[in-house]
């Protein structure tokens, strides 16, 4: 969910758009020390100043089943209120970055202040169905006032007639409000990947499981398979282990992920714990208790050899890049 929201009301008696202009705490040039990235698109500037329902950029199909999606709703008399369509990529990077930041920095923490956010913000992505412009958030109503839809729920009657408008619900009970074109990406923008979604923020999850140590297919389907791998690096790593994958864990999986850092007999933490769990997963196995002992010094000088590696029981660079292979 966006902060300092404003929305475009659109009622079923034909289009009525009015924007409330919402000043932003800092300039859209705003980095805060360095810690966020500057925005230069013009759309992405003006969400933050304020506007959050840009039309601009959404695929010409989306406006197509909006207007259909709109006809058919007002036929019941039924009203629809949009509170997002298309979102920069700039934009959502700036949301990220805060999140990320707030802890480092008071500058980003009154951005973060500012604009409402809560501890988990979706990661950026050119694929992400908002930034792809395939995809809305609204809140229909039926002629009495009722909500049809909500974060968590979504009425059948209404699922029916966005599936006659050429929309679709991806995730009714988790994001109830989030309407994509039909045959879309499934991966929601609400900060977090659990079981159920799929899309390419899916495969890149699957893809940092794998370079951590664990086994999982690369299919973008978040199945039974990648959610017990999720729950075992969460437990292994001092997270919650819930299988939701959002900032927290995102974040650990970014740094371990990619970690170079050099390790040797004697070295401790979570590093040597992917480091064993990569050379088990290669045939070389250890215990996964994140101390680089003998048995593990074994190990790797024993992977060394055998991938015509130094064989000193340091694990550099190199190492690091043939385990994970």
């Amino acid at each position: 969910m966006l902060g300092k929201k404003s929305m475009i009301a659109v009622t079923c008696t034909g289009l009525m758009f009015s924007s409330l202009m919402i000043a932003n705490s800092a300039s859209a040039t705003e980095t805060c020390g360095g810690y966020l990235s500057n925005m230069t698109d013009p759309l992405a500037i003006r969400m933050e100043n304020g506007e959050k329902v840009i039309w601009d950029n959404v695929d010409p199909v989306l406006i197509q089943k909006r207007d259909k999606y709109v006809s058919l709703l007002k036929q019941k008399n039924w009203t629809i209120t949009f509170n997002s369509a298309y979102r920069p990529y700039q934009y959502q990077r700036h949301l990220y970055e805060i999140v990320q930041n707030a802890s480092k920095s008071s500058c980003v923490a009154a951005e973060k202040a500012a604009h409402g956010l809560g501890t988990e913000v979706a990661k950026p992505s050119n694929t992400a169905p908002h930034t792809r412009g395939i995809a809305f958030d609204a809140i229909v109503k039926d002629s009495a006032g009722n909500a049809l839809n909500g974060r968590t729920f979504v009425n059948s009657q209404l699922k029916d007639v966005a599936a006659q408008a050429g929309l679709s619900f991806p995730l009714p009970t988790t994001d109830g409000v989030h309407h994509i074109v039909a045959g879309g990406s499934t991966t929601p923008d609400d900060g977090v990947l659990r079981l159920g979604d799929q899309g390419p923020e899916v495969t890149e999850l699957q893809q940092q499981l794998n370079k951590v140590g664990y086994t999982v297919s690369t299919d973008g389907i978040f199945g039974s398979g990648t959610d017990t791998a999720v729950k075992q690096f969460q437990s292994a790593h001092g997270l919650v282990s819930d299988g939701i994958v959002g900032v927290a864990t995102n974040a650990k999986l970014d740094t371990l992920s990619t970690t170079t850092t050099v390790l040797r007999s004697g070295s401790s933490g979570d590093e040597v714990k992917v480091l064993q769990r990569l050379l088990t997963k290669k045939g070389y196995t250890v215990t996964a208790d994140g101390i680089f002992g003998s048995g593990t010094d074994t190990a790797v000088k024993k992977f060394q050899t055998a991938n015509s590696l130094t064989s000193d029981g340091i694990v550099g660079s190199a190492t690091w890049s043939k385990l994970r292979q």
